[in-house]
This record gives structure tokens, C-alpha cells and sequence, in this order.
């Protein structure tokens, strides 16, 4: 039976026939592949809400099961991506937490000022416009009559000059973070 033009053409029941061929079989893919029921179920349950939302891009000349299987392991991918950042990001909001907690704020804001007034005039008035008033790069290149390139570099400067401040002390999120708490 020829499926792709069936589910081409918005044919549900034809739809929930394939969901019924190849739900188990790619979710026994994705578990062997990744160890985990709770991936497994979501990369099935994207792939077929892709297959449906791609119906009428299904190619004729490639087997719907590879088809099936490509967009599953696509998302796959994608989705073992976004954990691998969610993770990353996780841990460094804990690590950031733990030594947060552990760094006398109050003295941390001192020594943050000081170092953003140590800082050349133009450099620290774009600093403070990004970081603390929260324009964008842009909008300070027009205020400050330079290029946004300009402004870019200001700010990886100043970014580098505080790092170097404080990096026996805090990592540079922790600081970021207590401009944008301040």
C-alpha cells in the first residue's frame, strides 16, 4: 500500500495505520540508543507530530520507515542537545549558587564597583548602559555616536578586565549576576 501518497493527502486513518507500523519499532530505537523510556516516548511522540505536520513533503522515491527514522533521528539529536545544554547550564547555576553563598556579597558589590570605576570613561558609560541599564548594542552605539562593532569590543573588554579582577574569587556569571541583583 502506498502510504506516502495516503498520508500526503491528510489521510488520518491512514496516519494512525503507520503510528500503529512504527511507534513500538522507533520507540525500541530511541530506548536502546539513549537508555531512557521518558526520551524514547517523547521522540516518538515528536516524530509522528513532525511526520503529520510534513505530510505533504514525504518523498515517494525513500521507504516511509527511513523517512520515520530520519526525522526521528533528528530530533533525537535535537533533543539530546537541548539536555546536554540544559545540563551544562544547570550546573553552572549550582556551582555559581554554592559560591554565591559562600562570598560576602556586601565586600563582592564593593570590589565590583571599584572595578567598573577603574575602567576607561567610554568603556565603563557602555558597560553600565549594557550591563546595568540594559540597552542594546545598538541603541548605545547610537546614543554614544560609535558602531555597534565598537561597542561589542568595549564590552568584551570591560567583561575581560573584570574577569581578570575577580577570577581567584568568583566566576563571571556569579558577577553578572550580582550587577543584574544589585
Amino acid at each position: 500500500m502506498d502510504y506516502v501518497a495516503d498520508l500526503a493527502s491528510g489521510c488520518l486513518q491512514t496516519f494512525q495505520t503507520v503510528y500503529g507500523l512504527y511507534n513500538q519499532k522507533l520507540y525500541a530505537y530511541v530506548l536502546k540508543k539513549t537508555g531512557s523510556v521518558y526520551m524514547a516516548e517523547e521522540v516518538v511522540q515528536l516524530t509522528f507530530i513532525r511526520l503529520w505536520e510534513k505530510k505533504e513533503n514525504l518523498s515517494s522515491e525513500h521507504s516511509l520507515s527511513a523517512q520515520i527514522f530520519r526525522i526521528g533521528g533528528t530530533i533525537l539529536i535535537d533533543q539530546l542537545r537541548k539536555d546536554a545544554v540544559g545540563k551544562k547550564h544547570l550546573s553552572v547555576v549550582e556551582n555559581d549558587y554554592a559560591l554565591r553563598n559562600e562570598v560576602d556579597q556586601p565586600e563582592m558589590l564593593h570590589a565590583l564597583e571599584q572595578a567598573i570605576e577603574q575602567m576607561a570613561p567610554v568603556r565603563k558609560k557602555v558597560f553600565k548602559l549594557s550591563k546595568i541599564e540594559g540597552y542594546s548594542y545598538k541603541e548605545i552605539a547610537e546614543m554614544l555616536s560609535i558602531s555597534p562593532k565598537t561597542v561589542e569590543n568595549h564590552i568584551s573588554q570591560a567583561l575581560k578586565q573584570l574577569r581578570a579582577a575577580f577570577s581567584s574569587i568568583i566566576s563571571l556569571a556569579v558577577i553578572m549576576s550580582a550587577i543584574i541583583h544589585k
